[in-house]
This record gives structure tokens, C-alpha cells and sequence, in this order.
């Protein structure tokens, strides 16, 4: 239960982690990219503004020359140093009036964007593909020049971003990186802090088994005495008692067996916490060892007139401890007539199968009872876990059986689990191999 535990608080440790840091690498990821393209579109669109005022002249000497229909179109060569920056200036009709050119591996697919602008947009960010197949982030913006209502041209600015882009995509890829390597420490520091916290779980546990192992040893004798004083009285010729004596003798009798029951089990229990129990395996016949547990379990049974079915498609050798089996097998058939409905019916069924890992033998145990919640299907296998104590004041036992079959399972390297839903019965499925 501990390493489960001590998993459970890693998990959850890791995962609130986890979930921090993923929001706090969201945020940053978010404002590096917002912050970058917000910087970048201001400043283009600052260009663009500059270079319509710096060519203003030009486009109004190019309006008086097309009135005198003498125009021309102004391509410059020069682009600068780096060739990221570059600007075309296209009159009211969209014919080219002057450009500063990218650089000539750029100019087709930024001269096609320019053609294809949607009047509506001010700035566009857009990845072009080259002739070389490569990809470039270029950032445009454009900026109208007017008289008055009337457009004389627009002015398209632009830049090549894609070194930006590079750098803000390996920023990206760095922090995450670092990211996960925080996560996986955080997964190691989420380990060893709940080995921590487990350790006063883990003293108290030993403790409380100490405790029972003791308890359960030194209550044997008192209650060996305790029967042989009552089979005493009852033997004693001389002594005549009343009907009512007799009747609180046979109770105190059945209370002592539901006691010595409780003792035994808790010694069991023990006994496989300091690992003092080993299996004796043997070749033994499961069919006769399960008929064995409901010939002793037909008088419970028949006191809520439940109806026992027993079905096995053939006679099963199992290779386990038959001391063992016939103890899981008396704990669920037990558990499955303890809380059924009276007057219906408990269904055991054995089947000998096989699959990859070998053969195995199946036991099925179906009853009509409450039924069990999702929640609690694992944790009825826990020691002394009832899943409503109400519910089950009526019912014999202390929550130790399940436990019990969990362990009878564990040790033969089997499986056990149970189908079951409120209102519908259960239906309790082991899996013991047969090498």
C-alpha cells in the first residue's frame, strides 16, 4: 500500500508541476511571439509611413508626368546591405510606379504577394515558399498616399523576418526543453519528497502490524481456555442448566468461533506481512476442494434459502496450496452468500483455460447482492474496508476476507477483480496459473 501511495503523491506532485509549468511556458511562448510580431509590424509599418513621405515628391512629379504622358518606372538595384528591406510603390490602377527590390531570390514570390493584397489588410505576416524550396517569414505593411479623397498610391513596405523566426523558433524549442528537464526533476524532488511523507505512514503501519501480531498470538490462549470452560459446563452431567443458560452457552459459543475466526485471520495477516507463511504446492483436485467449502457452507446458505450452483465443464487439477485455495474459495463464496438476497442464487464456476503465458484455471463466484461502486473496486481489498458501514452492521465480518483472497492471489502470481455495479450483484473473477 505504501509504494502505491508514495506513486499516487509523486503522480500528483508531477502533475501540478506539470501543469505550471505548461501555463507558465504558454505565457512566455505566447508573449515572445506576440511581443515579436507586435515590435516587428510597428516597426514596418513606421517604414512604410517614412518611405511615403520621403517619396511623396516623387509620385507627385510621376502624376504631372502622366498628364503630360511621360512616365516612367523607377527600379532600384541598390536594395540594402542586408537585402531584408525593400518597399514597391504602385499608383491608383496597381501599375508599378518605383520599387527598391528584395533581394532577386525573394522578388517573385514578394512581388506576387504585393499583386494579391487584399485592400483591407494594413500589415500581413506570411511564409513564402523560394525557388530553392526553402521557406522565408517576410512581414509586410502597406500605407496609402491621398490628396484630398483622392489615392495617388500605395506604398508597400516589407522585410525579410525568417533570421527572427529562426531565432524565436529555437528560443521556443529551448525553453521547452528545458521545460521537460524541469518536469523530470520535478518527478525525482515529487519521488523523494513523498518518500518522506511516507515514512511516518510507514512506521505506523509497522507499528499497528506489530500490534495485531502480538495481540492475535495472546489472545489464542484465553480463548482456548475460554471454549474448553464452556465445552466443560456443557459436558458437566451434575449440573442442570435452564433452557435460557443453555441458549446464552450456545451463543457465547458462537461468538467465541466468530472470534477465534477474527483472531485467525488477523494471525494470517500477520503472518504474511513478516512473510513467515510459505506455499506447500501440490497437484490437487480443484473440483473436490471447491465441493468441500460448499458442503460446509450449505447450512449458511440455507438459513436465506440461497440456492448454490456449482459448475465445473470437467474435473480440474490445480497445482497450488490446497490449504489456500480452499480459503480464497471460502472467503468468496462466503462474502458472495453473506451479502445476497434471500431466496436467490450464487453461481461458482471453474474453468480450466489456457493463453500465451500457460495454462491457468478460472474461478468465477457471481451473487445477487447490493453490489458495488466503481470507486470502491479496488479498495475492498483493503484490510478492514466496508464499503457502508450501515449497510453491512447486519452482516458477519470485519472487512479482513478480501484482504485475505487478495494475498492468497498475489502469492500464487495470480489476478483478481470484480465486474460489478450497484443493484446489480457481483461477480468476482480469479486467475490462479496451473505451471
Amino acid at each position: 500500500m505504501i509504494p502505491k501511495t508514495r506513486k499516487k503523491l509523486t503522480t500528483v506532485y508531477t502533475t501540478v508541476f506539470g501543469l505550471f509549468l505548461m501555463t507558465f511556458v504558454g505565457i512566455v511562448c505566447s508573449g515572445l511571439i506576440w511581443g515579436t510580431y507586435v515590435e516587428r509590424t510597428e516597426e514596418i509599418k513606421v517604414l512604410a509611413n517614412e518611405i511615403a513621405r520621403g517619396q511623396l515628391g516623387m509620385i507627385t512629379e510621376y502624376y504631372q508626368k502622366r498628364n503630360d504622358k511621360v512616365m516612367t518606372t523607377t527600379i532600384e538595384d541598390d536594395y540594402d546591405i542586408s537585402g531584408q528591406v525593400f518597399f514597391y510603390i504602385l499608383d491608383a490602377k496597381g501599375q508599378l510606379i518605383k520599387a527598391d527590390q528584395p533581394v532577386p531570390i525573394l522578388r517573385d514570390s514578394v512581388y506576387t504577394q504585393i499583386m494579391s493584397w487584399n485592400p483591407l489588410e494594413k500589415t500581413k505576416v506570411t511564409n513564402v515558399t523560394l525557388p530553392n524550396h526553402e521557406t522565408a517569414v517576410v512581414i509586410f505593411a502597406a500605407h496609402e498616399v491621398r490628396r484630398g479623397e483622392t489615392l495617388l498610391a500605395t506604398v508597400y513596405a516589407g522585410r525579410d523576418v525568417t533570421a527572427y523566426a529562426r531565432v524565436l523558433i529555437r528560443s521556443i524549442l529551448t525553453l521547452m526543453a528545458v521545460s521537460v528537464l524541469f518536469l523530470f526533476l520535478a518527478a525525482l524532488i515529487g519521488y523523494y519528497l513523498a518518500g518522506r511523507v511516507t515514512i511516518p505512514m510507514e512506521e505506523s503501519i509497522a507499528r499497528k502490524k506489530k500490534f495485531i501480531a502480538d495481540a492475535s498470538h495472546e489472545l489464542r490462549t484465553p480463548l482456548s481456555v475460554l471454549l474448553t470452560s464452556i465445552e466443560a459446563i456443557e459436558m458437566d452431567r451434575d449440573n442442570t442448566l435452564s433452557p435460557f443458560s443453555l441458549q446464552i452457552m450456545s451463543e457465547a459459543k458462537d461468538e467465541f468461533f466468530r472470534l477465534k475466526r477474527l483472531v485467525n485471520d488477523l494471525l494470517t495477516l500477520a503472518r504474511t506481512d513478516t512473510g513467515d507463511i510459505k506455499l506447500k504446492k501440490e497437484k490437487f483436485s480443484l473440483t473436490l476442494i471447491t465441493q468441500q467449502v460448499l458442503r460446509s457452507l450449505k447450512f449458511t446458505a440455507d438459513e436465506k434459502n440461497i440456492n448454490v450452483l456449482f459448475e465445473a465443464n470437467e474435473s480440474i487439477e490445480l497445482n497450488a496450496d490446497p490449504e489456500r485455495i480452499y480459503q480464497l474459495l471460502f472467503i468468496l463464496i462466503d462474502n458472495s452468500i453473506k451479502y445476497s438476497l434471500s431466496d436467490s442464487d450464487v453461481s461458482v464456476h471453474l474453468e480450466a483455460m489456457q493463453n500465451v503465458n500457460g495454462p491457468f484455471v478460472k474461478i468465477i463466484v457471481v451473487d445477487n447482492g447490493p453490489g458495488i461502486p466503481a470507486e470502491f473496486k479496488e479498495q475492498i481489498f483493503q484490510r478492514f474496508f466496508r464499503i457502508d458501514e450501515s449497510r453491512s452492521r447486519d452482516v458477519e465480518g470485519s472487512g479482513l476476507g478480501l484482504s485475505i483472497a487478495q494475498w492468497i492471489v498475489d502469492a500464487h502470481q495470480g489476478e483478481i477483480y470484480v465486474n460489478s455495479e450497484p443493484g446489480k450483484g457481483s461477480e468476482f473473477i480469479v486467475l490462479i496459473p496451473n505451471m
